[in-house]
């Protein structure tokens, strides 16, 4: 049987003896107005951690990050939300952590809840929420916004069929009104689709980067079967 004191040892001089290890290393490169670009590597390349460097989450250690215009990311969409608030409040709280002001997000609360389908049950505490009703009033709030650059970490696109086909719609919209779409996903179809540009990466580091044909044929050659069509 296992010494529970000793295993909480090895941990704590295990975390003791952990290094800093670089996520990102000499990553450059730069989008032109209108350029979409898709972020292409195997799972822990680093995709998700240079978006979250290009939102503004994770400050870089060495070097700079321009950003022209506003740049906002739909991942963790459901993030801060409160069980014991109702979606109402919910929608006020998640809009506040998206930088939107109060008077932004009176405006935008009407089509929130006819996006969400949710009624009456917006003023209901979201404990009471099915998971699709939860997952309906994440997506409705996330895409409420229009950035001026679009970054995804994979496609929005669950839920019943109806409300996926809205989510669609809309998601499309959202890309279209952007001025730049940087996008990591595994869907070389909807990566063709919707980029233009491709950069490469592996283990933090870039290794290519150039039109999206050719940046899918590089890591495919590379890798090949690591991306789903």
């Amino acid at each position: 049987m296992t010494n529970p004191l000793r295993l909480l040892s090895d941990l704590y001089f295990a975390r003791a003896q952990r290094g800093v290890a670089a996520l990102l290393q000499n990553v450059t490169f730069s989008l032109a107005a209108g350029d979409r670009l898709g972020l292409i590597g195997a799972n822990g390349a680093g995709k998700s951690t240079l978006l979250r460097v290009l939102a503004g989450i994770y400050r870089p250690t060495q070097g700079t990050v321009t950003v022209n215009g506003e740049a906002k990311g739909l991942f963790d969409i459901s993030l801060g939300m409160q069980n014991d608030a109702t979606g109402l409040e919910n929608i006020y709280m998640r809009g506040l952590q998206m930088g939107l002001e109060l008077r932004q997000i009176r405006a935008l609360i009407p089509d929130v809840i006819a996006f969400s389908g949710l009624g009456a049950a917006i003023e209901k505490p979201l404990a009471s929420y099915s998971a699709g009703m939860r997952l309906r009033l994440a997506i409705s709030v996330s895409t409420m916004i229009e950035p001026d650059i679009l970054l995804l970490d994979e496609w929005i696109g669950t839920g019943d069929s109806a409300f996926r086909k809205k989510v669609t719609t809309r998601m499309m919209d959202l890309v279209e009104k952007s001025h730049g779409l940087v996008l990591a996903t595994h869907n070389t179809s909807l990566m063709r689709q919707l980029c233009n540009r491709g950069l490469v990466l592996d283990a933090g580091r870039v290794v290519f980067h150039g039109s999206v044909d050719e940046a899918l044929a590089y890591y495919e050659d590379d890798d090949p079967g690591e991306l789903a069509t």
